[in-house]
């Protein structure tokens, strides 16, 4: 099943290369999706793009929306690729890696790097949770009764933060708090 990216989306997008094997980033697409996008759209509706996206019967409208998810997606997904191809969990415990011409970097570089990816991904998401506000009614599915009583609900179902006055989100609206998630994870 494809997150709403690929591989050349990926590699194109974002600073992984071509030589990394995407096997070992495929993971990080399926878990950031899961914990970045769905509690954006709500369970079913996530569900309901994710079946389209990968049946390829996505609407115009859904089209444009899955573009403004890909960003999210791919940044995340490097962001948590800089932890999982620097530490590697082995047979002998958690390793590095060290070929013959590269280095290791320190715990503080690779928690640098995925700051750094982190913040493209944080620009990614505002902008998907300010589109997606202003053209909720395009998602029927999406403004359901359905998708707001679901495990997952949409964060921002109740949001009135984004008006034409006031374009970004303040408060709790489009938090990850607000479904038990923190927004980044802190590397010692």
């Amino acid at each position: 099943m494809l997150y709403f990216i690929t591989e050349n989306y990926l590699k194109t997008n974002t600073p992984i290369t071509a030589n990394v094997d995407v096997t070992d980033v495929t993971p990080y697409i399926a878990t950031q999706s899961a914990l970045r996008i769905q509690p954006i759209l709500g369970t079913t509706f996530y569900n309901h793009l994710l079946a389209a996206y990968n049946a390829q019967t996505l609407t115009n409208d859904e089209i444009n929306l899955v573009e403004f998810i890909q960003p999210v997606i791919a940044w995340r997904s490097a962001e948590d690729a800089v932890f999982g191809l620097s530490y590697q969990l082995k047979n002998k415990g958690l390793q590095t890696q060290n070929g013959d011409y590269s280095a290791s970097v320190s715990r503080g570089e690779v928690a640098f790097g995925m700051e750094h990816y982190a913040q493209k991904a944080s620009f990614f998401e505002q902008r998907l949770i300010r589109w997606l506000l202003a053209n909720k009614n395009l998602f029927p599915i999406f403004i359901s009764a359905l998708n707001t009583d679901t495990d997952l609900r949409p964060m921002f179902a109740t949001c009135q933060c984004i008006t034409p006055w006031q374009l970004t989100c303040t408060g709790m609206c489009g938090n990850f708090r607000e479904n038990g998630y923190n927004n980044s994870i802190l590397i010692l």
